[in-house]
């Protein structure tokens, strides 16, 4: 067998694995059937493959002596560091995974059945998705739903625990140990990263330590003004994330003219998807997995020469007619949408590149999905594309006044996320004994205190938070908290070689060639470096969320006046991808329809629902 029938051979055996999982992954999310099963098996399945070590060994061999080409060995490499990630050291090792994957499957089967709501004022049950409870906790204005809804989400930490989420975390331990490491964050962190839990949180470390002063003061500036009642769960979330504005700003965030706002948006920036197919399906339901995400199920790659364009299915959990759930499920759509333009546009020889799992790193992918959804939160993105129904654009004043809100509590909404790393980390650490229901909710207490010096908690709570429950994104929160990092680092090096975000072509362009193109053959440090031209740091991150109050509103304003002169994208959005809009098994719309026929499809579907 020569070489290049070699590598394409393991490239279509991994497609293989890797479609059969996703196809399980994605009708289990969505509740369209119970496949946990055959998911189950997939994820076995694929990670025998990543694991064997013998293929492993050929693979070096190959390397080495199998006189590769300059491609062939970017190839190799690439699958070298892809099995490398993923070995798993002996019997033991297996015999827990195995385990471990039985566990999580009945708990997150548990979970998606779970009966999860509040009850009212009058003592009626109200069945709510943890979407639904989080948004009525950043959003109502009855202080009697919000705590409702906050005992509804402490509700989900119980009934993991009492579902055996204590001994998924012994098993996770257990599996890590296992393989060589101290523990499951550890192991997790050289998974996804490449570096240790040390380096990482040497990292965080000084990130809380420059955002806590900041952080502290408002907190007790703001109990000064509204006495402590203000820092309860249910009262912090609302009032710090600009909760009575919402009812305001709802009309020029509607829900309904996000999909077609997010294709001219997109278009405007230069992105491309360069043929991929897009399923999305954006809207709430029971059943469905209660946080959005990007899977794809074919990585793209040039395939013998011939370019393979990605398939990619992402989701949404939109609350049409709920106050802040139009901003919120906005946010989701340019988020998984920079996931989607992310795995879209690697252009490497190889799938193992193009996948979105270990050893792409979980803070690059990220990067590209939060840059990608910071930009809704500028003023002068909101002055462009936030209309309401007759085409008015937001006014000046709505700005202004959740710019005054939301500001002063930047530094905390960093160590909101903070919150969930050094919960993790502290669980991780705790011995086998130690891992008791009791113990887990002591832990996530304490930790949630001193990181967010509130004397109940986090308002989300962090079993609440749905990546704990999965191997696949928990020990994976740290992502976000580095990907803000370089988010801010990102935007500060466009702006000082642009003057500005809004509609840029470049920027797009910059993202392909610089983030996209190497996939994973690069790793987060040094593509942030070669992006921004200096080493990764936390000072634009804090210099952003220090800005006072008065200096965010004058930029806001600068903004707003420079954007005058920035030309529109008129015309269909020409991104270079094949779209369908589903809700379940329903289609709203498929290919060839265009992406603004799409939005109009999606549409006129939301208004025949209500």
């Amino acid at each position: 067998m020569t070489l290049a029938t070699y590598l394409d051979d393991l490239n279509e055996r991994y497609l293989e694995l890797h479609q059969a999982k996703e196809r399980a992954f994605w009708e289990t999310r969505m509740g369209l059937s119970d496949r946990h099963r055959e998911l189950a098996d997939g994820e076995l399945a694929l990670r025998e493959l990543l694991a064997d070590s013998a293929r492993l060994t050929e693979l070096r061999r190959l390397r080495e002596q199998g006189s590769p080409d300059a491609k062939q060995v970017v190839v190799l490499d690439g699958w070298i560091a892809m099995l490398s990630r993923n070995q798993v050291a002996g019997d033991e090792a297996r015999a827990v995974l195995r385990e471990l994957v039985e566990r999580e499957s009945e708990l997150l089967q548990a979970r998606a059945a779970m009966d999860l709501g509040y009850r009212d004022a009058a003592g009626n049950w109200v069945a709510a998705s943890s979407v639904a409870l989080g948004n009525a906790l950043r959003c109502d204005a009855d202080e009697a739903v919000r705590r409702a809804s906050f005992d509804g989400l402490r509700s989900i930490e119980t009934f993991a625990l009492d579902h055996g989420f204590a001994e998924v975390l012994r098993l996770r331990n257990r599996f890590a140990r296992a393989n060589g490491f101290a523990d499951y964050y550890e192991y997790k962190v050289q998974w996804a990263e490449g570096f240790d839990k040390r380096t990482l949180f040497a990292l965080l470390d000084d990130l809380e330590r420059r955002t806590r002063d900041s952080a502290a003061s408002e907190i007790e500036r703001l109990a000064r003004a509204h006495g402590d009642e203000v820092l309860r769960p249910w009262s912090f979330a609302y009032t710090t994330r600009g909760g009575d504005i919402q009812q305001e700003r709802d009309p020029y965030f509607r829900f309904e003219d996000a999909l077609g706002r997010w294709a001219r948006s997109f278009a405007a920036l230069g992105i491309r998807f360069r043929n991929a197919k897009l399923t999305l399906d954006l809207v709430d339901r029971a059943g469905k997995y209660a946080n959005g995400f990007m899977h794809g199920p074919v990585p793209a790659f040039f395939r013998n020469g011939e370019w393979l364009p990605a398939e990619i299915n992402f989701t949404a959990n939109a609350l049409p007619g709920a106050v802040g759930s139009g901003l919120d499920a906005t946010r989701t759509l340019f988020h998984e949408g920079g996931h989607a333009a992310h795995f879209a546009n690697v252009t490497m020889d190889a799938p193992c590149f193009s996948q979105e799992y270990a050893p792409t790193s979980v803070a690059l992918a990220e990067t590209q999905s939060m840059f990608c959804d910071s930009l809704i939160e500028d003023a002068d993105w909101q002055t462009r594309y936030a209309h309401d129904a007759s085409g008015r654009a937001i006014p000046w004043r709505l700005i202004e006044r959740g710019i005054e809100l939301t500001q002063p509590f930047a530094a905390q909404e960093v160590r909101n996320m903070l919150s969930v790393c050094y919960a993790e980390k502290a669980l991780y650490e705790l011995h086998d004994d130690e891992l008791t229901a009791d113990n887990v909710l002591r832990v996530l207490r304490a930790t949630e205190q001193r990181v967010l010096m509130l004397p109940a908690g986090r308002p989300f709570p962090t079993l609440a938070v749905p990546h704990l429950l999965s191997s696949e994104s928990s020990a994976y929160y740290h992502g976000y908290v580095l990907a803000q990092m370089a988010v801010d680092q990102t935007r500060a090096c466009f702006r000082e070689r642009y003057g500005y975000l809004l509609d840029n072509p470049s920027i797009g362009k910059d993202l392909a060639a610089t983030y996209w193109a190497p996939g994973n053959s690069r790793g987060f440090l040094d593509l942030v470096e070669d992006m921004t031209g200096r080493p990764f740091a936390a000072d634009a991150l804090v210099a952003e969320v220090s800005r006072p109050v008065d200096i965010a509103i004058r930029e806001a304003r600068d903004a707003i006046e420079r954007s005058k002169s920035i030309p529109q994208h008129e015309g269909e959005p020409d991104l270079e991808l094949r779209i369908s809009v589903m809700h379940g098994s329903e289609t709203i719309a498929e290919p060839p329809a265009s992406p603004l026929d799409a939005a109009d499809r999606f549409r006129a579907w939301l208004e025949n629902r209500n």
